[in-house]
């Protein structure tokens, strides 16, 4: 029983605690081509996963292009959260398929700009995290009370297969995750959260001509809008906290597999 005692704090609590240490919210990671690769993918370079970041980017800007002509509501369609998480899911995944790009065809000239990486690394997190906190609040706390009219099809395209794919998409690129990187979306929640406050002041009003962006975000009911936000933050912190799980449990299952090919060679 000592000895299991003392496993699980060698292979969770000791790697976890390193987790909270200062260094840990900085953007420096090396190799900077875990950037440009799978995690899964078996040479320093693979073509299939060159056409697969195009083909998610190909998928977003779609989307985006789609809702934007279909459901712009001249301009209010900027207001919403799930608008912005979807462009971010967009320029996110463009920027992915871009650095994969320059790696594939030009691997000299890959590290010669570390600022490229930080950014990338910031909006992917951001994106991811926002994405799934996004899909849970809809479909627990706004659908039901969705007038929009909006078909189905639209309501998943925007709200659940944004989290979908970049979940999906974590369990297959090859940059680690920081559980202190949780600031980052968090910082774009408190961006939006000022950003509905003056919206309000200014007598913006949503595409039904109500004084708010969301029922649940009402400054006419300052407390309320508050909790709310505070809950979101919370639930930025807690998604994190999650997906940081799903980043471990893609190295436990590449370690497993990669052991026992090593086991089979032998």
């Amino acid at each position: 029983m000592f000895d299991s005692a003392q496993k699980w704090r060698t292979n969770f609590c000791h790697p976890l605690a390193k987790e909270f240490q200062l260094k840990k919210f900085s953007l420096k990671h090396q190799p900077i081509d875990d950037f440009a690769k799978s995690q899964w993918q078996k040479g320093s370079r693979s073509l299939c996963w060159l056409i697969y970041r195009w083909l998610l980017a190909a998928f977003f800007t779609a989307v985006v292009c789609d809702t934007m002509i279909n459901l712009f509501y001249a301009g209010k369609w900027f207001i919403y959260l799930t608008a912005w998480g979807f462009f971010l899911c967009m320029l996110t995944s463009l920027y992915g398929a871009i650095i994969v790009s320059i790696y594939y065809w030009r691997p000299h000239d890959f590290a010669a700009h570390p600022i490229v990486f930080k950014i990338y690394w910031v909006s992917y997190w951001t994106t991811l995290v926002l994405a799934t906190v996004i899909t849970l609040v809809y479909w627990s706390l706004l659908y039901p009370y969705d007038k929009s009219g909006i078909s189905l099809t639209y309501n998943l395209l925007g709200h659940a297969s944004n989290s979908i794919l970049m979940v999906l998409d974590h369990m297959l690129v090859a940059f680690p995750t920081r559980i202190l990187h949780f600031v980052y979306p968090i910082g774009l929640g408190v961006i939006y959260a000022i950003f509905s406050l003056i919206y309000y002041f200014a007598g913006g009003v949503d595409t039904h001509g109500d004084h708010y962006i969301y029922t649940i975000l009402d400054w006419a009911e300052p407390e309320t809008a508050v909790i709310t936000i505070i809950i979101c933050f919370a639930l930025l912190s807690i998604m994190s906290f999650l997906l940081f799980g799903l980043y471990k449990l893609r190295c436990f299952i590449y370690r497993k597999i990669n052991k026992s090919v090593l086991v089979l060679q032998v």
